[in-house]
C-alpha cells in the first residue's frame, strides 16, 4: 500500500476504534438472557427486546467504522477502479447499516413497511461489504509480489469475502439463518479491523 496521509491514519484509527467495541457488543449480547436462538434468530432481533439500545449502538458503531475505513482507503490508496469500488461500497454499507436502528426488524419474516426497509438495508449493507472486500483484495493482489503484508491482506480479503458470500447464500436459503448471519458479521468485522490496521503499517 502507499504511504498513509494523516487523513488515512485518522480514518484507519477511527475505523478500528469503532469496530472492536461493536464486536464486543455482539459477544456480550450472546451472553445476556435474551431468549433468542443464535442458530435461527437474527442479530437484528436483539433490538426488539430489553437490549435494544445496546444493539442499536452496535449497528451505529459498525456504520461509523465502515465510513472511516472508506475515508482511510480513499486517502491512502491510488484512485484506481478497485479502490473507488471499495470506498463506494463501504460508504453505501455505512449508510445502510446506519439506517438499521431506525427501522425495526420484524420477527421471522418481514410483514410491515419498517420490517421490509430493515431487511433491504441489511442486505444492501452485507452485499456492499462483500464487494468492498473483493475489491480491496483485488487491489492488494497487484502489490503482493513486493510486499508480504499485501499478500497476507489479499489472502485474508478473498477468504473473508468468500466466507461472507457463502454465508449470505445460506442465510437467504434459511439454512441456520441466525448462525450464517453471525458468521458473515464476524468475517466482516475481522476484515474491517485488519484492513484498518494495515493502513498504518
Amino acid at each position: 500500500m502507499t504511504d498513509t496521509a494523516p487523513t488515512a491514519t485518522r480514518g484507519s484509527v477511527l475505523a478500528e476504534a469503532a469496530i472492536w467495541p461493536a464486536f464486543m457488543i455482539v459477544a456480550v449480547l450472546h451472553a445476556l438472557p435474551t431468549g433468542l436462538n443464535p442458530l435461527t434468530d437474527m442479530v437484528s432481533e436483539y433490538a426488539l427486546g430489553r437490549y435494544s439500545t445496546l444493539t442499536k449502538a452496535c449497528f451505529l458503531a459498525i456504520a461509523v467504522s465502515a465510513y472511516c475505513l472508506a475515508v482511510g482507503l480513499r486517502s491512502a490508496l491510488p484512485p484506481v477502479r478497485a479502490v473507488k469500488t471499495a470506498t463506494t461500497a463501504l460508504t453505501v454499507m455505512a449508510a445502510a447499516t446506519a439506517a438499521l436502528p431506525f427501522f425495526a426488524a420484524d420477527p421471522d419474516r418481514p410483514s410491515t413497511p419498517h420490517g421490509w426497509v430493515h431487511l433491504a438495508a441489511a442486505l444492501l449493507g452485507m452485499v456492499s461489504l462483500i464487494v468492498a472486500a473483493f475489491a480491496v483484495a483485488a487491489h492488494t493482489r497487484s502489490h503482493s509480489a513486493s510486499r508480504p503484508s499485501s499478500a497476507l491482506l489479499t489472502r485474508l480479503g478473498f477468504a473473508c469475502a468468500a466466507v461472507m458470500s457463502v454465508s449470505l447464500v445460506l442465510m437467504l436459503a434459511r439454512v441456520f439463518p441466525g448462525l450464517t448471519e453471525r458468521v458473515l458479521i464476524l468475517a466482516g468485522m475481522v476484515w474491517i479491523g485488519a484492513v484498518a490496521r494495515s493502513l498504518r503499517h
